[in-house]
């Protein structure tokens, strides 16, 4: 078994999971979430239960791993927490409508306006032509069951573009473990270089271009503002740097480093990186009159 997941004891994970398997106890979990700390009699009333006895037999299945008990009330644990957070995403609530949408920026291998597909969670940039796959990622049901599809754009490249700059910067945006960056070349995708972050803890992988990862580099910030292109304002995947690497080019060998140009307003910001996709170096280039 991998070292990363041969502490999860799966007898103790199934006992705690399996505590969850009745809709008496996620209705206490939700109480307490709306309304933490409660009293007995309270949390009773609020999770709505008239049998005290059942009550009481379905809070004692919680306490300890998703519940905490103090002298006069009870609390979520921060499992507890998460399992409301599970439960709060709607994977098990009204799936809602799918979306196909074009995303407002080009394929980078034939030039067809890419679309935007979202269904069961999973959203995809993909082109209808050429069928390149551009990227890939997670955004939960709840969040696309109460915004339109713009709005929804909007809140999925602000969530993802921050989880990429969480794994850059060392932290897995999913368990909050270790993450290595490493700059990967012919990664077997449709660009030449990638940032590819693996958390040492959990094994996920969060693979982009190297663009992407420069997109909250204070350097990039500032050159964009200064012509008037705010990265907020915008979605990550309509910067041509955060989607097209083919101006990407390996500056040196040893050390690795790699030189990303980005353009704006007639001028160049050159951004040199190093294997870890951190920037070394940048250099503006102005245009000659």
């Amino acid at each position: 078994m991998e070292e990363r997941t041969a502490d999860v004891d799966a007898e103790e994970a199934a006992a705690a999971l399996g505590a969850l398997a009745d809709e008496a106890r996620i209705d206490i979990l939700l109480a307490l979430w709306q309304s933490d700390p409660l009293g007995f009699a309270a949390l009773q009333e609020a999770a709505g239960f008239e049998d005290s006895g059942r009550f009481n037999y379905h809070l004692d299945k919680l306490v300890s791993r998703f519940v905490t008990k103090t002298d006069d009330a009870y609390h979520l644990t921060p499992s507890g927490a998460k399992a409301v957070d599970l439960v709060l995403d709607e994977r098990f609530g009204p799936t809602p409508a799918p979306l196909d949408e074009p995303a407002g920026a080009d394929c980078p291998e034939c030039g067809t306006e890419l679309h935007a597909t979202y269904e069961d969670g999973d959203l995809e940039l993909a082109c209808p032509a050429c069928e390149t796959l551009v990227h890939y990622g997670y955004f939960p049901p709840r969040g696309r069951a109460t915004r339109d599809a713009d709005a929804f754009l909007d809140a999925y490249s602000q969530r993802l573009w921050r989880d990429f700059t969480l794994a850059h910067r060392g932290v897995c945006p999913h368990c909050s473990g270790r993450m290595q960056t490493t700059v990967e070349t012919d990664p077997g995708w449709y660009i030449d270089y990638a940032a590819t972050s693996n958390c040492e803890d959990c094994g996920s992988t969060v693979g982009s271009t190297i663009g992407l990862r420069l997109l909250s580099d204070p350097e990039v910030v500032s050159f964009l503002a200064d012509h008037g292109i705010y990265v907020d304002d915008r979605r990550f995947w309509t910067f041509d740097f955060c989607l097209n690497d083919e101006a990407v080019r390996v500056v040196s060998d040893d050390p690795p480093q790699y030189l990303v140009p980005i353009e704006a307003g007639g001028e160049t910001l050159a951004v040199t990186v190093d294997e870890t996709a951190t920037v070394v170096e940048t250099a503006r280039r102005r245009p000659r009159h």
